[in-house]
């Protein structure tokens, strides 16, 4: 559940800057700037976590599985339908749409953001899916997942395991070559910073899935030394390139990597945390709640956040509601025979359940 939180906080996109300015105008500078770096590293907790664990269960699955192109098409296939049944909703929908409904009415409303959706397709296409722009947005994980077990897949079949680990380093330098360069390989419009990551991550997910049980020491260690490592990383780049947002949010965290993973390992070496909670009960919905979660803050934002006011962490109400709404979302279209798919991976041979296998 808190991945998942953490995504939606991170999705409101004015969690960030609200932390900023309330921290600079608040607190020391010796104070603030930590509290600012930490506000860009909600991103790291959340999304790596999915992919590391995505990694780690494909390849535990691939070790009794002796198909890796069967394996992988049981995988990927229903991710496909699911990144092409919501990118069908999200042209479509228009940003806070029943403020323009209001204004021009269903069909106006609805058609205009279709037609703007579409040309943006059609103009921006590969790019939208690498950076994650409108209409595509939170999707891009999916494809981005894809191609990573599409790697992942590649070394199997080449038996190239015993060079993973060079692959992930490869990858760490390509992310930070990447930014050095501008933050463009390829082209100009061609940014390949949220791929490298997912395929980084997802490659660590199937590094560890191999390794030793990990201890509590090694998880909290990667988990503090992650979260300070990233801290000095973040103050360091501040006053490089004068606080810039997109800089600082693009930049691959070392520290961020190992506070990720150290989240995971926590979860692997204590599997019973959170159990007598409400939390593995919400983790069913985590797929339906990623997928669906903008389309409630499109709906929630005109009316919600005009209630919330100004003060500094209204974000994280909003995030609680979206998070609550979301979930009875996923329930409700879950229990619907052929939407139920926008919500789920199908299980073969297994009861229905509102979740995915990388979840």
């Amino acid at each position: 559940m808190l991945a998942i939180f953490t995504v939606i906080l991170w999705h409101t996109s004015t969690f960030v800057p609200n932390l900023s300015r309330f921290a600079e105008g608040h607190l020391p500078v010796i104070l603030a700037e930590p509290v600012v770096v930490s506000g860009y590293l909600l991103w790291w907790v959340g999304i790596p976590y999915f992919l590391i664990t995505a990694g780690y269960c494909f390849r535990k699955s691939s070790l009794k599985n002796k198909d890796p192109i069967a394996q992988f098409r049981r995988y990927v296939s229903p991710l496909g339908w699911l990144l092409f049944g919501w990118l069908c909703i999200y042209i479509v929908i228009p940003i806070n749409w029943p403020a323009e409904v209001i204004s021009h009415g269903w069909w106006q409303a609805f058609y205009t953001a279709a037609q703007k959706n579409v040309d943006l397709i059609a103009d921006k296409h590969i790019s939208l899916f690498l950076d994650g722009g409108r209409p595509v947005w939170h999707l891009w994980f999916l494809p981005a997942l894809m191609v990573s077990l599409a790697v992942l897949t590649l070394v199997s079949i080449f038996q190239l395991q015993k060079y993973l680990i060079y692959l992930i380093v490869s990858l760490y330098v390509m992310a930070l070559a990447e930014e050095f360069v501008g933050g463009y390989f390829v082209s100009s419009t061609i940014h390949l910073g949220h791929w490298i990551q997912a395929i980084l991550l997802t490659a660590l997910g199937w590094w560890f899935a191999e390794r030793a049980q990990p201890s509590m020491a090694m998880a909290w260690g990667l988990i503090v030394g992650g979260y300070v490592l990233a801290l000095i990383e973040g103050m360091i780049m501040m006053p490089m390139f004068h606080g810039s947002h997109q800089a600082i949010q693009q930049h691959t965290f070392l520290g961020g990597i190992a506070l990720g993973l150290g989240l995971f390992l926590l979860a692997l070496a204590k599997p019973s945390l959170g159990q007598s909670t409400p939390f593995p009960f919400l983790a069913r919905f985590t797929l339906g709640v990623y997928v669906s979660h903008p389309l409630v803050l499109y709906t929630l934002r005109p009316i919600l956040w005009p209630k919330l006011g100004s003060w500094p962490l209204r974000e994280v109400l909003g995030a609680l509601v979206v998070y609550a709404v979301s979930v009875l979302v996923t329930l409700g279209v879950g229990k619907v025979p052929i939407a139920r798919y926008l919500v789920m991976k199908p299980v073969r041979k297994q009861p229905r359940a509102v979740i995915g296998d990388a979840n």
